[in-house]
């Protein structure tokens, strides 16, 4: 199913630590019910199935459609950019810093709720 929704959001981690890491070790791998597949770049690859990641043995229709899927979640990611959390150094400490990120990611479900969903994959 594809939703106009954020399912998980965690951190803040370091700058610079890999998203795979971040699956891994801090929550969402376990959150993937068993049986379902996600799709990501090629940063998740060696996640034992779990992720779907581009590959060229697929077949045209699947590879745009992960590309699609891939587009679409990083259009919610420059939604969240917009805000220019992310940019700059935070000098208000890590508390702070997680607040204000999980703000800007309620306002982001906000708008895909009530007028300015993403596209359709």
């Amino acid at each position: 199913m594809h939703e106009n929704r954020l399912v998980w959001m965690n951190g803040p981690f370091k700058a610079g630590t890999p998203d795979l890491k971040i699956f891994k070790e801090h929550g969402l791998k376990d959150k993937i019910a068993p049986g379902q597949k996600i799709i990501g770049d090629n940063g998740y690859v060696g996640t034992n199935g779990i992720v779907s990641t581009p590959n060229s043995h697929d077949p045209p229709e699947v590879r745009h459609f992960k590309s699609r899927a891939r587009a679409r979640h990083e259009s919610f990611n420059c939604r969240i950019k917009n805000f220019k959390c992310l940019d700059a150094k935070f000098h208000h400490g890590i508390p702070k810093h997680k607040i204000c990120f999980e703000a800007v990611c309620v306002i982001c479900q906000y708008q895909l709720e009530n007028g300015s969903p993403l596209f359709e994959i």
